[in-house]
């Protein structure tokens, strides 16, 4: 670990779990959440050209007067939203602590939406969906949530797709603000755009990339060799540590290319280490 104190250590799942679940500590993450999506609210959000489907009710007469178009206005949505967390168990994230820290940031979300009366569900998945928990209410609901985190056994699978998770989201879950929690060390192009259209739209999707830190990049003056196994797939190959440099080059720009592959699917996206303070990071994201 980084901190030699042990004050930004990553707690054991049964620790996390006995501190959310029995202490109802405050929510990690300061204030309540807001809903993100636009809708039939009070709170002003924006103006927009007018399409196909929309309310005469909701024209801008004034912006409409000074630009000769019609313009209607957005308000936030009053009511609440729903959180959804499409969590990656297939093997490749058990290497080093990915598996722990996506447990820790999982848990803190739910907690975070149960904490502000806002419901929260989950998808495990791999090369499929393991498990599916639709979003709910309360304090049971996220122990269930939490439990199924807790519990959740990595999967050895030649391929990881993500694409039935989000055709589970999709089809079947109501509107959501949806975060993505994976390594995305695996082939991926999104059968889905989550781009915002012209109206309201039904999820609002964030994808959380947990990496451990020697995937990022080796320490400067590496040397040895180090033999490296996929867990998915079998095979193994030896990494020559002294060629550090290029390593780091290699993975900044295969990093770089599943930041554009996501970004492309409308989905913005946080890297995460467990050298990070998830916490502040994720809120930093969201504002």
């Amino acid at each position: 670990m980084t901190d030699p104190s042990g004050q930004n250590r990553l707690l054991s799942r049964q620790e996390m779990i006995d501190i959310f679940v029995r202490h109802r500590v405050a929510s990690p993450f300061p204030g309540d959440w807001e809903s993100i999506f636009r809708g039939s609210g009070y709170e002003f959000w924006s103006l927009r050209e007018m399409v196909a489907g929309d309310s005469v009710r909701s024209v801008d007469w004034k912006a409409t007067a000074k630009t000769g178009r019609h313009y209607v206005r957005e308000y936030l949505a009053e009511s609440g939203f729903n959180l959804m967390i499409l969590c990656d168990i297939s093997q490749s994230v058990a290497f080093g602590r990915k598996a722990l820290l996506q447990a820790n940031i999982a848990t803190a979300l739910a907690f975070a939406a149960a904490k502000t009366n806002n419901g929260c569900g989950l998808i495990l998945f791999a090369d499929d969906v393991r498990a599916c928990i639709p979003p709910r209410m309360g304090w049971d609901h996220f122990r269930r949530v939490a439990d199924a985190l807790l519990n959740a056994v990595p999967v050895a699978c030649p391929t990881t797709d993500l694409n039935r998770a989000l055709a589970r989201l999709v089809t079947e879950l109501p509107e959501s603000l949806t975060f993505i929690l994976s390594d995305f060390l695996y082939p991926f192009e999104s059968r889905f755009s989550f781009r915002a259209p012209p109206g309201p739209q039904r999820h609002e999707v964030r994808a959380i990339q947990v990496l451990e830190t020697s995937e990022v990049a080796l320490p400067p003056g590496s040397e040895g060799l180090l033999r490296l196994r996929d867990s998915e797939t079998g095979e193994t190959r030896m990494l020559d540590l002294s060629r550090w440099a290029q390593y780091n080059a290699d993975m900044k720009k295969r990093l770089a290319a599943i930041r554009e592959q996501v970004n492309r699917a409308g989905i913005e996206l946080l890297r995460l280490t467990p050298a990070d303070n998830f916490i502040t990071e994720i809120n930093a994201f969201m504002r």
